[in-house]
This record gives structure tokens, sequence and C-alpha cells, in this order.
């Protein structure tokens, strides 16, 4: 059988100051395994409910708008609810009529100066 020296690996001679270095690889390895498991886990953006994400109202009517076969929207890294989608484009139609109603006046009001 070979001595002490011998059955350690290298480094480790068995002394008390090695064992101290040995539990600070220990730790670091430790400290560096639960980094990579943080990082596998953020990798995928975390599933949360509609309701949470929205509030009631905008995530019953998000649920109701994906399950009559709305999808959502993917721009880059963002992903678009169909309820905001919905959303935009009821308020851009409602400031349309807006806007047009107001030309239309604006329209009356100088052809009636004129006359």
């Amino acid at each position: 059988m070979g001595s002490m020296a011998e059955l350690l690996p290298p480094g480790d001679s068995g002394c008390g100051g090695d064992a101290e270095a040995v539990g600070a690889r220990q730790a670091q390895r430790q400290r560096e395994e639960r980094v990579q498991q943080e990082q596998r886990n953020h990798t995928v953006e975390p599933v949360r409910d509609d309701y949470e994400k929205m509030g009631t109202l905008f995530g019953e009517l998000n649920k109701s708008l994906i399950s009559i076969g709305f999808t959502r929207m993917y721009f880059g890294e963002r992903i678009v609810e169909p309820v905001i989608i919905i959303f935009f484009w009821v308020m851009l139609w409602f400031l349309g009529l807006q806007a047009l109603g107001l030309v239309a006046v604006l329209c009356l009001v100088i052809i009636y100066v004129q006359q």
C-alpha cells in the first residue's frame, strides 16, 4: 500500500488548511450549480395567469378570445395578447369616428360662414 500522500488527490496532504480549501471549492461549485440552475429556469418566460397579468376584465376577455380562435402575436421578444390588439383597433375606430365627425362639422361651419 502507498502512503497517505499517494491516496489523496494532488494538492491535498490531509492538513487542516487544505480542508478549508476543499470546503471553499465545494461552496464555489455549489454556487456555480445554483447559478446554472437559475439560468436554466429563466431561459423560458414563465407562464402567468391572464388574470394576474391583466386584471380580471381584460384577463377574462383574453381567455375568451383565445378560446374562440384568436392567437397571440409575437413582436421580437414580446408577446401581444389578443385583447390588447382588439382594444387597439376599437380605440382607433372610435377616435377615427371622432376625427371624421370633427372634420364634417368644420366643413359645414366653413360652408355656412362663406355663404
